[in-house]
């Protein structure tokens, strides 16, 4: 079996990035040929641990950048490598670019995977939602919220954020240069949609014993380190930068928040569960996302919300129970199919169902 990955955003440190690789190296280790598609340079780091897994990787040009050469370049490509499955990943109906590539070159099973519950251009999702949804031959989601966003009334299969339980166990604290402080966390791309700026007016409003750790890089970095400095908050403000070694810096933190303008399923929520910390996220996230029920939600509206949250929050008692939290919570995440291993089966399970029904 052939199957081709389509990242519709940059493949890195990313969410949906996180999904493609890791479920790639489950189906390579299975016999399965594997392709990733990757509109943007990728850092070493990654096309080493694609190649060392035996799967593909080619770049094209960015969909938004130059989109003709995009659509041409990646329908070459399909139809000369002949897929027996393209599974594309994205968040609105803009998608509907590469499903009709596929289209073109004739490929069997063809999955839309929604990852989202917004999208930055809602009109042209609108306009093309419906056709996407007549043109794919399968339809996945991250959860049930993402899944209706996108879709409707049809029927999509769940096709959850799997996660290697084990490598995120907390392993104990190691504050490093956040020392003495009691340490707030959150990791994600810098952008408009995880909204960091948020957690930079938020360590403004709170004491000096408290410190933000920001575990990403993205297009808002550079911003974000700019209101750090304006604010004079260097000493209180860590960035990290991307990072390959994420378990570590949530070992660090005593408290993980997640200040999103939208969500569909974020694997960082799911990491912090794993490694025992509590989580404060937007009210703008499903429900949903609570796999533990140890998770509050609040308004991003106003930021007094957080700082009365974590003003009375009992530090001592969470950090004496960490252990205990992340070993029950990892079992939670296991029990709710939160299993990256066993998911990455399973994927493969349906891909092989999809073609027998196409056959």
């Amino acid at each position: 079996m052939k199957v081709l990955m389509i990242n519709t955003n940059y493949l890195e440190d990313n969410g949906i990035s996180t999904f493609i690789i890791e479920n790639s190296i489950i189906l390579s280790k299975n016999k399965i040929e594997v392709t990733i598609i990757a509109p943007n340079k990728v850092n070493t780091e990654i096309k080493t641990r694609l190649k060392k897994n035996s799967i593909k990787l080619i770049s094209i040009p960015y969909r938004f950048t130059n989109p003709f050469r995009y659509f041409f370049s990646l329908t070459k490509i399909i139809k000369t490598n002949k897929y027996d499955v393209v599974h594309i990943n994205g968040n609105s109906g803009t998608m509907i670019i590469e499903m009709t590539s596929s289209l073109l070159a004739g490929t069997k099973v063809r999955i839309v995977h929604s990852h989202n519950t917004t999208t930055n251009h809602p009109i042209i999702h609108k306009i093309m939602t419906p056709l996407l949804n007549k043109m794919a031959t399968q339809r996945f989601a991250c959860n049930n919220a993402a899944g209706k966003w996108m879709f409707g009334q049809r029927p999509f299969y769940i096709i959850k954020n799997g996660l290697n339980t084990k490598k995120y166990m907390y392993s104990g604290i190691n504050h490093n240069k956040l020392e003495n402080r009691i340490v707030i966390g959150n990791v994600g791309r810098f952008n408009y949609q995880k909204n960091q700026e948020f957690l930079i007016d938020l360590i403004k409003r709170l004491d000096n014993k408290y410190s933000l750790l920001l575990v990403g890089s993205g297009t808002n970095f550079k911003n974000i380190k700019s209101s750090i400095k304006e604010a004079n908050l260097e000493d209180r403000v860590v960035l990290t930068g991307s990072v390959s070694n994420v378990v570590n810096y949530l070992n660090t933190m005593d408290l993980f928040l997640l200040p999103s303008r939208f969500e569909g399923q974020p694997y960082s929520m799911i990491e912090a569960m794993a490694s025992g910390l509590p989580l404060i996220v937007s009210n703008k996230i499903s429900r949903e996302t609570n796999l533990t029920g140890h998770v509050k939600y609040l308004s991003i509206d106003n930021v007094d919300y957080w700082v009365d949250s974590i003003n009375n929050y009992d530090f001592s008692q969470s950090r004496n129970n960490r252990k205990l939290n992340s070993t029950n919570n990892i079992k939670i995440l296991k029990d709710k199919g939160y299993d990256l291993e066993i998911n990455g089966i399973n994927l493969l399970r349906l891909y092989r169902d999809f073609l027998s029904i196409q056959d």
